[in-house]
């Protein structure tokens, strides 16, 4: 109703052409009224932003919500790999009984035994094991022959050390590297998420916009296709417009409200489809909304050579093909260790201690009476190795595979930018262009309704001269839109998209 007030008003004055009526309406009708049929259908629409889309959808979205599992389950997994630096106790009893019986008439004899031992062990970053080993043991053995009990303590100091295959800290910390690099490259997941996210939600905004843009221009021209009507009734009833001239006008009304329908839907879709980007409620009376985009731009001056170093360095794919070959270099290191022979220290030592009694037999323990020492150095090697040559390749070629990808990865970042600053350039003309095509539409409009007023046009040339401005309108606006999400591209490359809207997923 503002909008037919305005125009009305507008049409009395003069000295103002059509075309300027046209202009005034379409920026004073957007964003559109919900009083259109279709519209009032789909429910009252929500007034809501673009930040408030967001932050609604950085906290609902499963993916990201995924993704924040997947991270804490990295980060368990590193915790993990932590146990290889825990201490280890272990006890251990056994205990044996015999009885031999009577053989030829003569009793053979009995025996008992205890073992109780436990040990205390550390193993270290150089892949080998060092320990406290504590053992007593009871023995007693009686015969016709002969009768014996005595217990002996030991404490010994155990080490242990691979000399060639599995010895070393890379080797020892491997597992954590792994995890870690797995953890890394779920944050990263979790960036390319959140862009992925955002992206597709600035792009939806902005084709919400345009549909409610498209209701303001076409809107606007049906209000001055009716207004027109009404004037040239009124030229008919007296005499001075042919009543031939009124079906023209009817003729492009209803063209127009025809299109305002179409463009009414496109919304309600858009609305939709923004919904579903943003994972907000849909359901009936629960459908529309109504944004504030301005559709304006403003000339960066984009550099390629800058925003090409930009993109690769914030690029989570890169990141993500590095952990990749970082875990690659992990695994062939340790597979080639692998390469080479087994050869592992053991060594014992400490004081033994030996009594008929308990007590004595701890008392001599601690005097150091008796010390003890063992040693062993174990040699193994397979002699073909062609499991884990064969592994070894497979893990480089992976790694060149890695390589491979991530040249191309730098190639499709390189086209996507290129493409992306090349839309960009590309709208700016167009919005030039279409400007200086709706210039042009507002001259030939007061040209042709002079004609018309002078007996030498139509309505209907009058009406294809607006409908000529409606277009460059409906043109320049997409211009506007398509820079819009050209420059949301570039944003999402090098890597200023989220902290443009104060988003942080680290």
């Amino acid at each position: 109703m503002r909008l037919r007030l305005v125009l009305i008003a507008s049409l009395m004055a003069p000295g103002v052409a059509s075309a300027d009526l046209l202009t005034q309406a379409i920026d004073k009708a957007a964003p559109p009224a919900p009083a259109s049929t279709l519209l009032a259908w789909a429910g009252p629409a929500k007034a809501t932003s673009l930040p408030e889309l967001l932050q609604i959808a950085i906290q609902q979205s499963p993916a990201l919500a995924t993704a924040r599992l997947d991270i804490e389950i990295a980060a368990a997994q590193i915790e993990q790999t932590w146990g290889r630096n825990d201490w280890f106790v272990g006890v251990q009893a056994n205990g044996s009984w015999s009885e031999s019986g009577v053989v030829s008439g003569v009793t053979a004899g009995s025996s008992q035994r205890l073992d109780v031992g436990g040990e205390l062990a550390k193993p270290l970053s150089t892949g080998g094991r060092i320990g406290v080993r504590v053992s007593t043991a009871y023995t007693k053995s009686e015969s016709t022959l002969f009768d014996s009990k005595f217990w002996s303590d030991n404490v010994a100091l155990t080490f242990s050390q691979p000399l060639l295959r599995g010895r070393g800290s890379a080797i020892f910390n491997a597992n954590e590297q792994r995890a870690r690099l797995s953890r890394d490259a779920r944050v990263l997941a979790r960036r390319q998420a959140a862009l992925d996210l955002v992206q597709n939600i600035v792009s939806a905004y902005w084709d919400l916009v345009l549909a409610q843009r498209q209701i303001a221009i076409t809107d606007a021209s049906l209000a001055l296709a009716r207004e027109r009507l009404r004037i040239t009734q009124i030229g008919a009833a007296g005499g001075k417009v042919a009543n031939a001239e009124i079906p023209a006008v009817e003729q492009i009304i209803a063209t127009r409200e025809e299109e305002v329908l179409g463009s009414e839907l496109a919304v309600i879709d858009r609305s939709i489809a923004l919904r579903r980007a943003v994972n907000l409620n849909i359901a009936p009376g629960d459908l529309a909304l109504r944004v504030d985009g301005e559709l304006d731009a403003r000339d960066q001056g984009w550099s390629m050579s800058p925003l090409l170093e930009r993109a690769y360095a914030a690029s989570p794919q890169l990141a993500q093909l590095d952990k990749q070959e970082a875990g690659s270099t992990i695994e062939i290191a340790v597979s080639e260790n692998g390469l080479l022979p087994q050869l592992d220290l053991d060594l014992t030592f400490g004081p033994t201690g030996v009594d008929t009694t308990f007590g004595g037999a701890a008392k001599n323990l601690v005097k150091f009476g008796e010390l003890s020492a063992t040693g062993s150095l174990t040699f193994s090697q397979s002699l073909g190795q062609h499991d884990v040559r064969g592994r070894s390749k497979e893990l480089r070629l992976g790694r060149e595979k890695v390589r491979v990808t991530a040249l191309d990865v730098r190639a499709q970042i390189a086209q996507a930018l290129v493409r992306a600053v090349a839309q960009i350039e590309l709208a700016k003309r167009r919005v030039a262009l279409s400007q200086r095509a709706i210039d042009l539409a507002t001259e030939n409009i007061r040209i042709e309704t002079d004609r018309f007023n002078l007996g030498k046009s139509t309505n209907f040339d009058v009406l294809n001269r607006v409908e000529e401005q409606r277009q460059a309108e409906l043109r320049k606006a997409q211009a506007l839109v398509d820079w819009h999400k050209a420059e949301t591209v570039v944003q999402a490359l090098t890597g200023d998209l989220l902290p443009a809207f104060g988003i942080n997923v680290e």
